[in-house]
């Protein structure tokens, strides 16, 4: 069989995929989480009733701007750092936590206290998809658990 590589785009995030003829149901399944948890990112308001400035109910990428790509703002005004290593510094040292934290952990802090949400469960298909978008934003990116956001 021929090898063929494919490209999944989603948003501005690709994945490509070596294949023999086909996408393998590994692939194809991680691909889906993805694009769902992309979704999840940019749609989702978690049960919040809070709105942004112009009226629409927040979301992840109220605060994480172009999908969490680029520094992002939080609605006082202050920059925090965007999310294309966050899958790649976790587990990490929370200080005001006083304990280490998993990527799991941030998230559901970020919906309950950014959000005012409520937050997906562990190991829920939400939580497996919004981990599988921020892995796939930290595509190519070093390791470094307990290191800094970028």
């Amino acid at each position: 069989m021929k090898n063929s590589r494919i490209t999944i785009l989603v948003g501005a995030v690709a994945f490509a995929v070596t294949t023999t003829a086909f996408a393998s149901p590994a692939s194809v399944a991680l691909s889906q989480a993805v694009q769902k948890g992309a979704h999840i990112f940019n749609t989702d308001s978690f049960g919040s009733h809070e709105r942004n400035a112009r009226g629409q109910h927040t979301t992840c990428s109220t605060c994480h701007i172009d999908g969490g790509r680029v520094m992002g703002r939080l609605p006082n005004g202050k920059r925090i750092p965007s999310l294309v290593n966050a899958a790649a510094i976790f587990p990490r040292y929370n200080p005001k936590m006083h304990k280490v934290i998993t990527l799991e952990t941030q998230i559901r802090g970020c919906v309950m206290n950014g959000l005012l949400g409520h937050p997906p469960a562990y190991g829920s298909q939400t939580m497996a998809d919004l981990v599988s978008y921020l892995g796939s934003l930290a595509h190519g990116q070093r390791v470094m658990i307990g290191g800094k956001p970028r």
